[in-house]
């Protein structure tokens, strides 16, 4: 971005941001308006003013990266009238002169530029049972989301769609979404391709310029209780996925305030209609379980997961998922799994994970391990070797007032890869929330 760009952007973001703290604070809830101006004015105002600062160092070829940014969001969102109402979000992240050069040597997740970008602007209809949105918007889907936290711009996407409430608790939602054009993390404008998953720098699968996905998905259950999920994915050129999973507690096995609980996720993955290089015979199935027990602010569990070698298949029958960032996703075939999970390797094998959450009202800590024990895959530019990863991270997360966040996150990867080499990374985040309170998925 052009450094006028910046300063006018800056100018405005910063000032408006400590006079939407004082004034839209406790906004009052949105009501109907005859006067179309009237309706504007009564709408609420928020955003976050937000630093994050990226280091990562490796043992292998890959120089060592660095990447700060500064910057935040604005949000705007009308009453609703019959129902109707608009959404805005603007979102900047800027690197004050902070960041190498080089762009070898910055991370990928974290624009290491100077970004401005409206992100969400959209139309809304909520009535009914129906929660409709049309234009550009953020996804709450398993293989297609925002990646909100780990970066300053979340993922976007631009199209039609919502979810429609099949009972009246609400507990039970079908979605259903048709998506033209993404945003990705770093990126300051909407595009004709995907993510280009798995974007680590020895095993990418290129993007394609497609007609972007549709998606079709059944949700049941609340936190806590039992859930159960089905999904099906159109990623245009590329593949179709199915999905399905399911987390049921077990109260007859409880003790003192914990509750044993056991899930279990199965995929399968098969070509698209109109197949673009290099997705041909697309072939993959995965299977995972876990097993553990929580209370009401702590979570444990073990999980495995298993991707069958297929001789003719792409990838070898490896799993990848093109919205997807393997890197600090939160895919439902291993939440929490920051630097690596089956989704960034390309190649089948098998994956096993130890997770351990404690939050409450203040704090938040995750602490985890991982191996990967990964089989021969054809790759995309060159054959990737069967070989074994461990991995380990902590995060730490702290609640300087209700709307100021701290959090810190340490990972290490202990990999035979000759690019990579063992290489750990740690992340400094600091948000502050402005104006009215919103859900964490409106930001």
């Amino acid at each position: 971005m052009r450094v006028q760009t910046f300063h006018t952007t800056a100018l405005t973001i910063m000032p408006l941001a400590l006079f939407c703290g004082a004034c839209y604070a406790d906004a009052l809830p949105a009501t109907d308006s005859d006067s179309f101006n009237d309706w504007l004015a009564q709408g609420n105002i928020s955003g976050e003013l937000k630093t994050m600062t990226f280091f990562k160092e490796f043992s292998g070829t890959l120089p060592n990266k660095r990447t700060s940014s500064l910057g935040g969001d604005i949000q705007y969102r009308s009453p609703e009238i019959g129902g109707v109402s608009v959404g805005l979000g603007v979102y900047g992240a800027y690197n004050l002169g902070l960041n190498p050069s080089d762009v070898e040597k910055t991370e990928i997740y974290l624009p290491s530029g100077n970004t401005t970008v409206l992100g969400k602007a959209f139309l809304r209809y909520r009535r009914y049972g129906l929660d409709l949105q049309a234009g550009r918007f953020g996804l709450d889907t398993p293989f297609a989301n925002e990646g909100e936290g780990w970066t300053m711009v979340p993922a976007l996407y631009q199209g039609f769609g919502g979810t429609y409430a099949l009972n009246e608790k609400g507990n039970v939602k079908l979605n259903a979404y048709r998506i033209y054009r993404f945003k990705p993390l770093s990126a300051d404008q909407f595009e004709k391709g995907d993510a280009g998953n798995p974007e680590i720098e020895d095993t990418s699968v290129p993007s394609v310029d497609s007609d972007g996905f549709t998606t079709l998905g059944l949700r049941y259950g609340q936190r806590w209780n039992t859930t159960a999920e089905a999904w099906y994915y159109n990623f245009d050129k590329r593949a179709q996925l199915a999905y399905g999973g399911a987390e049921i507690p077990v109260p007859g096995l409880r003790f003192g305030n914990w509750t044993p609980y056991w899930g279990a996720q199965y995929l399968h993955e098969w070509d698209a209609g109109d197949q673009a290089s290099p997705y041909r015979n697309v072939d993959t199935d995965l299977y995972s379980g876990r097993i553990g027990m929580r209370s009401r602010h702590h979570d444990i569990y073990f999980a495995a997961t298993h991707v069958p070698s297929k001789k003719d298949a792409f990838l070898s029958g490896g799993f990848f998922a093109p919205y997807s960032y393997g890197i600090y996703d939160h895919t439902p075939l291993e939440s929490g799994q920051p630097l690596v999970s089956m989704v960034t390797t390309n190649q089948p094998g098998n994956a096993f994970a130890l997770r351990y959450a404690y939050h409450d009202d203040t704090w938040l800590g995750v602490f985890g391990v991982t191996r990967l024990e990964l089989k021969d895959s054809t790759g995309i530019y060159y054959p990737l070797p069967a070989e074994d990863i461990n991995a380990a991270f902590m995060i730490l997360g702290y609640n300087v007032t209700p709307r100021l966040h701290l959090e810190f996150e340490f990972d290490y990867v202990h990999s035979p890869s000759e690019v990579t080499g063992n290489y750990h990374a740690e992340r400094l985040r600091l948000v502050y929330r402005f104006g009215a309170k919103m859900a964490d998925e409106d930001y």
